[in-house]
């Protein structure tokens, strides 16, 4: 039986840590998604933490958690009220299955598309779908002072104009 804890890791090491960990004899598990990042104007896949900087670290009970605490790239063991926080098994498996299939975040709207903004700041105007950026919020053109402007939307701001 393996008891599962979560490690908090220093800034973006959580592969170095994990790499770390396995060495050590540790079951270690990052689960993944695949997100568009844009890499020197060119928009590519990615795959990235589901969980920034947290790893979910599993010990037989005969291991000690000694070792993790020290491990290059792990800051720290998440603890709530002087106790480890664990993670059931069910919830590492449901983890494990999702990460054979890394989830791929798709663009709600098409490139090109007309959308309205439906609230904030820009409420009530047009715009024109260019690019998603990450889960939640999306890039715009808008008409503003005569010109183009891009602009950093929520997603959840836009419904497409097909849709009034």
């Amino acid at each position: 039986m393996v008891t599962w804890l979560v490690a908090f890791t220093k800034p973006r090491s959580e592969v170095l840590a994990q790499e770390h960990l396995e060495r050590q004899g540790f079951e270690v598990l990052c689960p993944l998604m695949r997100v568009q990042k844009q890499r020197r104007l060119k928009w590519t896949w990615v795959e990235e933490p589901l969980f920034p900087r947290y790893l979910f670290v599993g010990a037989k009970p005969e291991q000690s958690w000694a070792p993790v605490r020290s491990t290059v790239g792990v800051a720290s063991l998440v603890k709530f009220g002087g106790t480890y926080a664990t993670v059931p098994q069910s919830l590492i498996d449901l983890l494990r299955s999702g990460a054979e299939e890394p989830q791929v975040h798709r663009p709600l709207f098409q490139q090109g598309q007309k959308l309205r903004i439906i609230a904030g700041p820009f409420a009530s105007l047009e715009a024109v779908f260019e690019m998603q950026e990450g889960a939640d919020r999306a890039m715009v053109l808008l008409d503003l002072l005569g010109r183009q402007s891009r602009v950093s939307v929520d997603v959840s701001q836009l419904i497409a104009e097909d849709h009034l």
